[in-house]
């Protein structure tokens, strides 16, 4: 029945939370959704779970109910609490944010996981305008594809996973990142602008609004028209990937110290950057073309990210979320003292 609550459990220890977390799975199976859907949603639990848990919420629960919306059908799964509440909302929504101990994706995170989220919290300060209520409530939706866009899809789709965050101490973050998918293309893209803060921050923004209106254009096109356009400023390092699922294909092109690599490809890809900084220095470079296969894993990072990570040693890793592959990687080998920022693709 639409709204009804198909499970709500009190967290007050882990064994509520791994108790949800299967429950919830069994319900989202009920509903339709598929193997990745699934473990995507199993993720957001475990971490809306042991948040509650983390904080010390007072009357911690969570709930998941039946939604439809329009045409859309999906689970939301509700977190609520009556504790002391979030201060600032904009902040636990920036990556790098999340309870110790957690899985420690962070709500920005769970945010990209999940169709929809939103977030109502009260402290003791704000609860005046807040009618009186002090506590946390989290509202995470997320929608079945139509109908024809899941029959068609592909058993080892690719999903993403991102964090970025300035350098410790920083207001801003001179790193950015790019991911659309166009026709039976995807353009990803992670951008440094040159040094951190506010001017750093300037020319990434720069370089994400110019692709975000170009990326149906050629690489050399775009590299070309990104260095014209960021001449005045600090410039950036960037790598730009277009996959073609269709033609099996990687085109690639990097420039400066942003940096990729490319696991569970039958051949070894192992593409290089060029020197230079769009905006400031631009040499002659070429488009780097690899054959590609869905079930590939890019990895794109920042150079506030050590290139010293491997995740080809154990299959534990190379077979997780590609959430999980990145906040491992984004955790162990992120440098404080820098911007930072990785993306992760692949199948799940």
């Amino acid at each position: 029945m639409e709204n009804e609550v198909k499970f709500e459990m009190a967290i007050v220890e882990s064994y509520n939370v791994a108790v949800a977390r299967r429950k919830i799975a069994e319900i989202a199976k009920d509903v339709g959704f598929d193997k990745k859907a699934i473990e995507e949603i199993s993720i957001v639990v475990t971490e809306l779970g042991v948040n509650l848990l983390e904080h010390l919420a007072i009357s911690g629960r969570i709930k998941c109910s039946y939604i439809k919306e329009g045409k859309r059908e999906g689970l939301r799964i509700v977190s609520i609490d009556e504790g002391p509440g979030i201060a600032s909302i904009k902040a636990v929504l920036e990556d790098g944010v999340s309870s110790t101990g957690s899985l420690g994706i962070g709500l920005g995170a769970v945010r990209r996981l999940m169709s929809d989220l939103k977030i109502d919290s009260s402290t003791k300060e704000q609860k005046i305008i807040n009618y009186g209520r002090i506590g946390t409530k989290i509202v995470a939706k997320k929608f079945l594809p139509s109908k024809q866009n899941y029959k068609d899809k592909s058993s080892k789709e690719t999903r993403y996973g991102i964090f970025t965050r300035s350098k410790i101490g920083e207001s801003y973050n001179g790193d950015n990142y790019f991911l659309k998918h166009f026709e039976d293309k995807t353009l990803i893209s992670v951008i440094d602008g040159l040094g951190h803060g506010k001017d750093a921050s300037i020319a990434s923004e720069k370089a994400v609004i110019y692709l975000n209106n170009n990326y149906f254009k050629s690489l050399e096109e775009i590299i070309h028209e990104l260095h014209e356009l960021l001449k005045h400023s600090r410039g950036v390092a960037i790598s730009l990937a277009l996959i073609n699922d269709t033609e099996g294909s990687l085109e690639y092109l990097g420039i400066g110290n942003v940096m990729i690599k490319i696991f569970n490809s039958p051949e070894p890809i192992r593409p290089i950057n060029y020197n230079g900084t769009v905006g400031k220095v631009l040499r002659t470079f070429k488009i780097l073309s690899y054959s590609w296969r869905v079930g590939n894993i890019i990895i794109m990072t920042s150079d506030g990210i050590s290139s010293k990570y491997d995740i080809a040693d154990g299959q534990s890793l190379i077979n997780q979320h590609p959430m999980l592959i990145a906040k491992y990687i984004f955790n162990t080998f992120g440098k404080e003292y820098d911007d930072a920022t990785i993306l992760v693709g692949g199948p799940v």
